[in-house]
């Protein structure tokens, strides 16, 4: 089998901060050639492949796709629901491709949607409405019985897109008029109440008969643990303030444990496939779910290089575990043996 990888990357797309470096919600150019080279090492044939524009030709010729496994880390073209896109394409040439499908894809891509199916099996949440509008907003919020602070984000982005310090709120009317701004560039938005506590993000690769990693790391700013009155916005991600631990010491072996089986079933939940990544609140010994992400960030500059650190498994060995995970998915999905 070959193994052909999909990004849009970061380079192609304007920066949305200023500085020298290029910051937007795309994967580098250079995260997707290590990974490409790190396979390549190991014995796997892969090549980077590109992204939408590339995929789309491919359909349109109908390209020899019969020994070829896509790897999809590809955002999509600038849209509402772009992360759907190359799943899609890749259902219409009946391809063999890593990561979600479209159906999940589209639903962990709406933040308030994914949370409405989690509380439905008892998965702890913050309180939370979706506006789409003004109208009414504040009286909504009082119906909700909103406890303040609160949240206000937009609903189907990722990479913190949108969020300033001015998104933590201190009161109903403070969130309503972040949310007219957020409104003029985003379709929809979230408000949710403020979780104080500790946060934590764990990477997931694996399938529901097996999970090869969970690893969950706890994300501190300037060796502070528990945020009273924090989020991080765009600019903390684009500047890298976030520092990354492992949990335990902090939080304790239950505490970690039940994290990670919480991790497991929301994956299952969701429908998940391959990888995910997931973030919490940790407050009173409450664990509450906070977004899920289904295509993140694959780069030793992001999580993957801490968990590389951390629990003390090579780049190329978590690269190996990404693509046997797909591999076996794939495999007793066509019940076929592969070379």
């Amino acid at each position: 089998m070959r193994y052909f990888i999909l990004a849009e990357v970061r380079e192609n797309y304007p920066s949305l901060i200023n500085g020298e470096n290029v910051y937007n919600d795309y994967v580098s150019k250079k995260s997707m050639l290590d990974l490409c080279d790190a396979l390549n090492s190991m014995g796997y044939c892969c090549t980077f492949f590109g992204g939408v524009k590339e995929l789309f030709e491919a359909y349109q010729n109908n390209m020899d796709i019969s020994d070829i496994i896509f790897i999809n880390y590809n955002y999509g073209l600038p849209a509402t629901f772009k992360r759907t896109q190359c799943p899609t394409l890749l259902e219409l040439m009946k391809a063999q491709y890593s990561g979600s499908d479209p159906f999940v894809s589209l639903l962990v891509n709406d933040k308030e949607y994914t949370k409405k199916v989690l509380r439905s099996v008892d998965i702890l949440t913050p309180i939370s409405i979706l506006v789409a509008d003004l109208n009414n907003l504040i009286n909504k919020l009082y119906i909700a019985n909103m406890p303040i602070p609160l949240v206000v984000k937009p609903n189907c982005e990722g990479s913190s897109l949108g969020i300033t310090d001015e998104c933590l709120c201190n009161s109903y009317e403070d969130a309503q008029n972040i949310a007219n701004v957020l409104l003029r560039d985003f379709k929809e938005v979230i408000i949710e109440q403020y979780i104080h506590g500790y946060e934590c993000t764990v990477w997931v690769i694996g399938n529901s008969n097996k999970f090869r990693l969970i690893a969950p790391l706890l994300i501190s700013e300037n060796e502070t643990y528990y945020f009273e009155h924090k989020i991080f916005t765009m600019q903390d991600k684009a500047n890298r303030i976030r520092q990354y631990s492992l949990p335990n010491d902090i939080l304790g072996d239950e505490i970690v444990n039940q994290i990670r089986h919480i991790s497991e079933t929301i994956f299952v939940e969701l429908g998940l496939r391959d990888y995910a990544r997931f973030d919490f609140r940790i407050s009173n010994n409450k664990i509450f779910f906070i977004e899920a992400n289904a295509l993140p960030v694959f780069s030793k500059s992001s999580e993957i290089g801490k968990i590389s650190q951390f629990y003390e498994l090579s780049y190329e060995n978590i690269c190996k575990l990404l693509v046997e995970t797909v591999n076996d998915r794939l495999m007793t999905e066509t019940d076929q043996p592969w070379d």
